[in-house]
């Protein structure tokens, strides 16, 4: 079916969507959009945000005016997401409360829908429990664990709030090559888009990029591998992955960052990267609020290989 001409058109930030970045915004305005193409559309300052040029990073308030581009954008599929999807999504839930849903996203499942990707789990969430949810986070497609969604409007921009929150702690699990020595290691390293493979984002350690901060210590250690966690300092794409990679451990079945050769070898399956904790303030009555999800079995089968 041939696409109607794109035209530029205006999006008023809503209540819901005050002090999101302007990256995400437009990521979830543009369905179906390359995200390095939402990138080139920022940096080429054809968005504007009351009239003005703005960076990615930049954050919305409550009314502003944002301009979009034309953009040719996938035709959506019609219909409700995949039974076996919808039902994947379903039993990855760990808890509803109120108008929050928190979920052990599974390894592989994207988010939302987007270039190639019909289906996230945000739109099996809205077949199965409503249209007004939306994500308070992202995780990436490879990345498991816990992602936290919540209703449109109050609750949402509040558990956005929360998320920036000075209280707030993001923890993983990462099984990485080789034994871990020493003790705790601060990793303060400044990242940058250093170049594009494939249409996605490579990040890369660049001295005019970002600093970028990840506070890494030794769960387990074996011969040949070891289980860390990492906790952000900063929230830098791809961070975990390129921090632990630039001090000579990168991420088991890491395709991007990692070691192909010993990744052949042992055919984990999958990136070892995990969401496993999260704390921050309940946006809602206030006290601190922990969710964890537990580390994937396969983490450990294949640790216990690294003797």
């Amino acid at each position: 079916m041939p696409h109607k001409s794109p035209k530029v058109r205006y999006h008023e930030v809503s209540a819901a969507e005050d002090g999101q970045r302007i990256d995400n915004l437009l990521l979830g305005q543009l369905k179906g959009v390359p995200r390095s193409h939402v990138y080139r559309l920022l940096s080429s300052g054809q968005v504007r945000r009351n009239g003005g040029r703005v960076k990615p990073s930049t954050r919305v308030e409550r009314g502003d005016q944002v301009r979009i581009p034309p953009v040719r954008t996938a035709e959506r599929p019609s219909g409700p997401p995949p039974d076996r999807l919808a039902n994947q999504v379903r039993e990855s839930i760990i808890d509803v409360d109120g108008d929050f849903i928190v979920l052990d996203k599974p390894e592989g499942v994207a988010v939302h829908g987007g270039s190639g990707v019909p289906f996230g789990v945000i739109e099996c969430l809205r077949h199965t429990h409503g249209e007004d949810y939306d994500l308070v986070h992202r995780l990436d497609r490879d990345t498991s664990g816990v992602l936290v969604c919540a209703r449109r409007g109050e609750p949402l921009r509040r558990a956005r709030q929360a998320l920036n929150g000075e209280k707030t702690e993001k923890l993983y699990q990462v099984l990485v090559h080789g034994r871990w020595k020493g003790g705790p290691r601060t990793v303060e390293e400044a990242l940058d888009v250093h170049a594009r493979s494939g249409g996605e984002r490579t990040v890369r350690p660049d001295a005019d990029g970002k600093l970028s901060v990840t506070h890494f210590d030794a769960l387990d250690r074996r011969r040949t591998m070891s289980l860390l966690e990492a906790r952000l300092g900063t929230g830098r794409t791809h961070q975990i992955r390129v921090h632990a990679a630039s001090q000579g451990h990168p991420v088991v079945g890491d395709l991007r960052y990692g070691d192909a050769g010993r990744d052949q070898a042992l055919a984990p399956g999958r990136l070892c990267l995990h969401a496993w904790r999260l704390r921050l303030v309940h946006p809602q009555v206030g006290r601190l609020l922990e969710v964890s999800a537990s580390v994937p079995d396969r983490f450990m089968e294949l640790l216990a290989a690294g003797e």
